[in-house]
């Protein structure tokens, strides 16, 4: 229905509801209201989410998604929630570190590591955008030794330029840096490939190009890493005890019992940011997703991202977004030439007048 309402053009900001999705979410509380939520001998599907068998189908697909093993990927919320974790819990910091972002970077990442800067001394080397690209030749030319981190968003909130993430894995790992991939505006639209690409971590949510409900998405981190990062963040329900959570079990400690490391799977860096009915949500979005075919949504992105760079040209708009469809997607940033007008033209479109449908865009600031 509200795609009779709107022209929604806004899925780089939060894309509409599906109903595939909300039928899930309202089944996790009919569930609920049924009195399927007991943990205790046995979790029952509409319990704590990280006990539900949802937790692991969610997980399953996320990593079929993606291209990943299962034990590489946990539910996750939004980026700014696994930021804040991996860049104080899971990495350790020392003057004269250095994280390498570009001047593309959505600001929900940044902003941390400017706190980083300022506790540690640890340096922000920025790469700037050429025409709303970001070339290779100058990301390597900002990566040294002292490079502990290079972030990237695989495709750039404020310009649609996608990045060839395997090359910029390459120039990364030849001088010994770890890859985040921010993939935000990517998930959902182009196929990602963690294998190919060789990302050492990558963070996503649900809610915008992925076309899922607000409050669910995926942390990636590479096998190898799992076991080399020792997180300075614990949650008793990932400890690796044998067998089931003891609370029922005979001579069970609230000391003792617990006295184990974390599992050897990416729930060790689990927040348990996800509620049941964004689970139950997510599960069906990409089950829809994998009955479309993710190459056929590809496809159609890049074809009607094209479509809009070429109308807006022939109205006079300068876009911001590169041509090549290798280097971008569906994410189309343009300008009028003046700003008043972009506000104008932006102000109209969100109300055209009686018998019109409004046309749902974004507006931003360009980079």
């Amino acid at each position: 229905e509200l795609l009779e309402h709107w022209n929604y053009l806004n899925a780089a900001d939060q894309m509409i509801p599906g109903r595939y999705w909300l039928r899930a979410a309202r089944r996790f509380y009919d569930l609920v209201e049924a009195g399927r939520m007991e943990d205790i001998p046995q979790a029952d599907l509409a319990t704590h989410p990280f006990l539900m068998p949802a937790w692991s189908e969610a997980i399953e697909l996320s990593a079929a998604f993606i291209n990943a093993d299962p034990d590489e990927v946990t539910n996750s919320y939004r980026p700014t929630v696994m930021a804040n974790l991996i860049f104080y819990n899971m990495l350790e910091w020392q003057a004269g570190d250095n994280v390498v972002i570009t001047d593309l970077s959505y600001p929900g990442y940044v902003y941390i590591l400017q706190d980083l800067q300022r506790r540690w001394g640890v340096e922000l080397r920025v790469v700037r955008h050429v025409a709303g690209v970001v070339h290779l030749e100058d990301l390597e030319a900002r990566i040294d030794e002292r490079t502990k981190l290079v972030v990237v968003d695989r495709t750039a909130a404020f310009s649609g330029f996608t990045f060839d993430m395997a090359a910029v894995c390459r120039l990364a790992h030849a001088r010994g840096a770890l890859v985040l991939d921010d993939a935000f505006q990517a998930l959902g639209a182009v196929a990602i490939d963690v294998k190919a690409d060789d990302v050492d971590m990558l963070m996503a949510g649900a809610y915008k190009w992925a076309c899922g409900p607000e409050g669910a998405g995926l942390f990636y981190i590479k096998r190898e890493l799992i076991q080399r990062i020792d997180p300075r963040y614990r949650n008793y329900v990932w400890a690796d005890v044998p067998g089931p959570i003891p609370f029922g079990a005979p001579g069970h400690d609230n000391v003792t019992s617990w006295a184990y490391p974390p599992v050897t799977t990416a729930n060790r860096f689990s927040q348990d940011a996800v509620i049941g009915p964004a689970l139950f949500g997510w599960i069906a979005t990409m089950k829809f997703y994998r009955r479309l075919g993710i190459a056929n949504v590809e496809e159609r992105v890049r074809r009607l991202g094209t479509h809009a760079i070429e109308a807006l040209r022939e109205v006079g708009c300068t876009v911001h977004t590169p041509a090549d469809p290798s280097r971008r997607h569906g994410l189309v940033v343009y300008t009028t030439g003046e700003d008043d007008r972009d506000r104008a033209v932006f102000e109209r479109c969100a109300a055209p007048g009686r018998c019109r449908r409004p046309i749902k865009l974004s507006l931003r600031a360009q980079a």
